[in-house]
């Protein structure tokens, strides 16, 4: 069931949530995970813009029972709330996403980072970030697809580590260009590059984020279209109580 951009709950992630997102420092770098390439990664899929999306997944390890997923879009701020789905007893679940999104519910990609270079300046999109898991009416959790459950949650990742998730555009777009950010978890301090290569058409499409490490405390993560869910699987990790759900 889709959403009203007037009935939609905004919730703040605990971390930037984002669809590929910012990386928690835990102590340390921490988890390993599928390697990927370039050329091991599925190259985007041709699809019919003008039609609803089902994402479709089943969470590692889920033994909670009967739940609420709620996807969320969010790349660089608060994480908003759209449309609602259930997860099965064995963690199986589909989610119908709607084939057009309210305007509300995008922005301008400089807006979300000025370095963000845009083929269409008057292109409004947005990334999906975490999507919440609630029982009984309280957030008990989060998912995503990843290659790593560090990756998924951003309590660590390794070199070659991904995290595939979706991009909605109202327009055909290519994104190039960066975005930087210095990010402090405590006393540690990261130096977080994410190089934007994205060929998108009108709709929803696949990203996948690549991690490389190039030294200690650096990391960039290459953004382009396409997906290694192959090698990724759909991690529940905790997550704070968000104010206002």
């Amino acid at each position: 069931m889709f959403m009203t951009s007037s009935t939609m709950h905004k919730v703040l992630m605990a971390a930037a949530a984002t669809a590929l997102g910012a990386l928690v420092w835990a102590g340390g770098w921490a988890a390993t995970g599928h390697a990927a390439t370039p050329d091991s990664l599925s190259p985007v899929a041709e699809a019919d813009d003008s039609v609803a999306r089902v994402e479709r997944g089943k969470i590692v390890g889920w033994s909670g029972g009967d739940a609420v997923i709620y996807p969320t879009f969010g790349f660089f701020g608060a994480a908003q709330i759209f449309v609602v789905g259930a997860i099965a007893a064995d963690g199986s679940f589909a989610v119908t996403l709607p084939a057009v999104v309210p305007v509300d519910l995008l922005t301008k990609s400089t807006d979300q980072c000025s370095t963000i270079q845009s083929s269409d300046p008057d292109a409004l999109s947005n990334f999906t970030g975490n999507y919440l898991i609630f029982q009984h009416g309280q957030q008990i959790g989060a998912t995503h697809s990843a290659s790593s459950l560090a990756f998924a949650s951003f309590t660590g990742f390794a070199d070659g580590d991904t995290r595939t998730g979706l991009f909605y555009a109202n327009h055909d777009v290519t994104l190039g260009g960066f975005c930087e950010r210095q990010l402090a978890f405590g006393a540690a301090h990261i130096d977080f590059l994410q190089k934007f290569a994205i060929q998108a058409h009108r709709g929803w499409n696949e990203v996948v984020a690549v991690l490389s490490i190039p030294q200690p405390g650096h990391v960039v993560a290459s953004l382009t279209a396409g997906s290694n869910r192959a090698g990724e699987q759909w991690f529940f990790f905790l997550s704070s109580p968000q104010p206002g759900v």
